[in-house]
C-alpha cells in the first residue's frame, strides 16, 4: 500500500451505509435561539446524518463574537454530550504550532527562514540536498523539503488487512524513537528537489519541532506551554505522552465505529499529537486573527503557490476569493478529524473538531464550514 495514500489522513476506510437519524435525538447544547442557532442546527444535522458519526464541537468566531456548538457524544459507549472543555486530537492541526513558533524565532533573529537545516543537525547530512539545493527551515515549513511523509521511510504493510493498518502503525511508531528518526535520516533520498513540490509532509514537522528545541534550548512541551498554552489561558490544550491521557478527553473511532489508538508517539509529538478544546481553539483563533502581531503575520505571508489558487504560508493554507483571504488546516488521525479556517479581514473564522474519522469526514468537516461561515 502506497504512503501517498495518507495524504491528508493517517489511513482510510470505506464509509458505512448511511442510516437516517431522528433530527430530536442528537443530544446538544444549541439552544436555537438565534438565526446563527438555526443555520448550525440545520447544518449539523446533515453531517451527523450517519451511522459513523459520535461526537462534534464547533467553535466560531464571527465578527469578533465567540459561539460554542455541541452535538453527540464523547464516545459511543454511553451518551455524553462534548462541552467546550472536550478535547480532541487536533491531527495535522498541530503543525500550524511549531510554524508559527519559527516565525516568532526569526523576528528574534535566532534563526533565518533561508537557514540550511543542517545548520541546526549534530550530525552531517549530505544527503538531505538535491541537485545542490539544500533543504531549508522555509522549506521544513511549507511542505517542500522533499523528504518522505513518514519515517521510518519503508513499506509498513505489505499485504496486510486495511483493518489492520491502524495498529501496526501504532506498534511501529510507539517504539520509535527520536534516535531511530535521526538514523534512519541518514538513509532518506528526497523525492523533489526543496522548494520544487508542495505535498504534506509528517516528517518535516517533526524536524522542524527537534531544531526548535535546540533553538529554544527547550523541550517542545514545555515550549507549547511557554508560547501557547499558558500566554493564551488555553487549560485544555496537551502534548500528548504515552500513557498521560487528559480526563477530558473524547474516544476517537474509525469509519465502522471501531475505537482508534491514539496519536501519542515520540516521533510524531510536533507534526500530529498536540490535543485541544473548542474553547481553547477559540482562543488560538483569536491570536491567529490579529495579524497586528508580527509573528502572527509572518506566519501567513505566502511563501508557495499563489494565493488565487492556494498557496502555503508557514504551514497554513491560503486562499483569496473576492478579494477575502482565507487561512485553513485540516487535521485527519486514527480517530479524529478536524478542520480550522479564519479570514483576518472579517475578524471571523470557524474550528470543528469531531472524534471520528471516516473516509470522508474531512471533506465534510469543510463543506459544513463552507454552509455555516463562508463569506
Amino acid at each position: 500500500m502506497k504512503k501517498v495514500f495518507f495524504l491528508l489522513a493517517f489511513f482510510a476506510y470505506p464509509l458505512m451505509g448511511s442510516a437516517q437519524i431522528d433530527k430530536t435525538k442528537i443530544p446538544t447544547d444549541n439552544k436555537l435561539k438565534t438565526k446563527l442557532d438555526s443555520l448550525v442546527d440545520q447544518s449539523v444535522f446533515t453531517f451527523m446524518n450517519h451511522s459513523s458519526r459520535v461526537g462534534i464541537s464547533i467553535g466560531i468566531i464571527k465578527s469578533g463574537k465567540q459561539f460554542i456548538y455541541n452535538y453527540g457524544s464523547t464516545q459511543r459507549e454511553k451518551q455524553e454530550l462534548p462541552t467546550g472543555s472536550t478535547v480532541y486530537e487536533l491531527a495535522s492541526i498541530s503543525k500550524t504550532f511549531a510554524s508559527t513558533l519559527l516565525a516568532r524565532a526569526v523576528l528574534e533573529n535566532k534563526v533565518n527562514l533561508n537557514d540550511d537545516i543542517r545548520k541546526y543537525l549534530k550530525e552531517d547530512y549530505p544527503n538531505l540536498e538535491s541537485n545542490g539545493t539544500p533543504i531549508t527551515l522555509l522549506n521544513l515549513a511549507n511542505l517542500t523539503s522533499g523528504l518522505p511523509n513518514w519515517m521510518p521511510d519503508k513499506d509498513l504493510f505489505g499485504k496486510a488487512d486495511p483493518d489492520d493498518i491502524p495498529h501496526i502503525l501504532d506498534s511501529v511508531h510507539r517504539k520509535y524513537s527520536r534516535q531511530d528518526f535521526y538514523r534512519d535520516l541518514h538513509n532518506v533520498k528526497l523525492q523533489t528537489v526543496p522548494g520544487t513540490v508542495s505535498r504534506h509532509c509528517n516528517t518535516a514537522a517533526q524536524l522542524l519541532g527537534y531544531i526548535m528545541e535546540g533553538v529554544y534550548n527547550d523541550c517542545y512541551e514545555n515550549l507549547l506551554k511557554m508560547y501557547f498554552s499558558e500566554p493564551l489561558k488555553m487549560k485544555n490544550t496537551f502534548l500528548l505522552k504515552s500513557g498521560k491521557t487528559p480526563v477530558k478527553m473524547a474516544k476517537g473511532y474509525d469509519g465502522k465505529g471501531r475505537i482508534m489508538p491514539i496519536i501519542n508517539w515520540e516521533d510524531l509529538q510536533v507534526a500530529a499529537s498536540i490535543v485541544s478544546s473548542s474553547s481553547d481553539m477559540l482562543k488560538y483563533m483569536a491570536f491567529q486573527l490579529n495579524e497586528k502581531d508580527a509573528v502572527v503575520k509572518l506566519s501567513h505571508e505566502p511563501t508557495f503557490g499563489k494565493i488565487e489558487d492556494h498557496a502555503i504560508a508557514l504551514n497554513w493554507k491560503l486562499k483569496k476569493t473576492n478579494n477575502i483571504r482565507s487561512i485553513s488546516h485540516t487535521g485527519g488521525s486514527l480517530g479524529f478529524s478536524s478542520y480550522m479556517i479564519f479570514y483576518p479581514d472579517l475578524n471571523s473564522g470557524i474550528v470543528l473538531l469531531s472524534n471520528e474519522a471516516g473516509q470522508g469526514t474531512q471533506n465534510e468537516l469543510i463543506a459544513l464550514s463552507d454552509v455555516i461561515l463562508k463569506p
